[in-house]
C-alpha cells in the first residue's frame, strides 16, 4: 500500500510545480496521506524514499525530481575532475589545437594585409612629395592633400557608424582577423559550436584564442568568433 502511494504523493508534493519543498513538508505530507502513523515512521518512510532515488534529501530540502539534479551536478563537473582516458577530453584537446593552428593562420594573413596597407600608405606620401616639389608645386597639391585628408576622416565616421566602434587600428586588427577566422573555418570544416558545447560541458575556459593573445596581445574570445557581422 505504502509502495502504491508513493505515486500519489509525488504528485500531491509537486502540484503547484515544485520541484524543491522542505524536509517538514514531506513528513506532513506523508502523515496526512496515511502513509505513515508517527513522526519516526514519516523520517524512516522519507530515507527510503532517497535510499530509493525517488526523491533527494539533502539538509533540510527535498528534491523531487533526483534526476535533473544528477544532470546539473554531471554538467558542473570541471574537466580536472574526468577520467584522463574521458574521449571527451581528447575530443576538446584536439579541437582546440586545431582552432590553435586556425588562429595563427589567420593572424598571419592579417599581419601581411597591415604590412601592405603601410606600403600604399609609404607609396602615396612619397607621391605627393614627388609631385609637390618635382611635378607641381605646394599651391597645387595642398588642396589635393586636404581632400585626400578629409576622404579618410568621412572614411572612419562611415566606420563608426556602420560598427558602431571606434575606428582604430586595433579594432580594425581585430575584425580582420575574425574575418580571416570564419574564412579559415569554413575552409577547414572547423566545427566552432562543437569546440564552444565542448567547453562549456567540460566547464573550461581553456581557448586556442589565449596563445593569440599571449603572443600578440589581440583579445579574442569565442563568442566573437561566432557572431556574424
Amino acid at each position: 500500500m505504502r509502495l502504491v502511494n508513493v505515486e500519489s504523493l509525488k504528485t500531491k508534493l509537486g502540484m503547484e510545480g515544485k520541484e524543491v519543498i522542505g524536509y517538514s513538508e514531506l513528513l506532513k505530507a506523508c502523515e496526512s496521506m496515511g502513509i505513515a502513523r508517527s513522526l519516526d515512521e514519516a523520517i524512516a518512510f522519507a530515507r527510503v524514499l532517497d535510499e530509493a532515488g525517488v526523491v533527494l534529501l539533502f539538509r533540510d530540502k527535498v528534491y523531487l525530481h533526483p534526476d535533473k539534479v544528477v544532470d546539473l551536478i554531471r554538467r558542473a563537473v570541471p574537466l580536472a575532475l574526468t577520467p584522463k582516458d574521458d574521449p571527451i577530453r581528447d575530443e576538446l584537446k584536439r579541437l582546440q589545437e586545431k582552432k590553435e593552428e586556425i588562429d595563427v593562420l589567420a593572424h598571419k594573413q592579417v599581419r601581411r594585409i597591415l604590412w601592405s596597407g603601410l606600403g600604399l600608405a609609404m607609396v602615396q606620401v612619397g607621391l605627393f612629395f614627388r609631385l609637390t616639389f618635382w611635378e607641381f608645386s605646394w599651391d597645387v597639391m595642398e588642396p589635393i592633400a586636404f581632400f585626400t585628408t578629409a576622404t579618410g576622416i568621412v572614411m572612419g565616421y562611415a566606420y563608426f557608424l556602420l560598427t558602431s566602434r571606434d575606428p582604430t587600428y586595433q579594432d580594425l586588427m581585430k575584425r580582420l582577423f575574425l574575418s580571416r577566422q570564419r574564412k579559415l573555418f569554413k575552409k577547414h570544416k572547423f566545427d566552432v559550436d562543437r569546440l564552444k558545447e565542448l567547453q562549456n560541458k567540460c566547464k573550461t575556459s581553456l581557448d586556442a584564442s589565449a596563445s593569440i593573445r599571449n603572443r600578440v596581445g589581440l583579445e579574442v574570445e569565442l563568442d566573437d568568433a561566432l557572431h556574424k557581422d
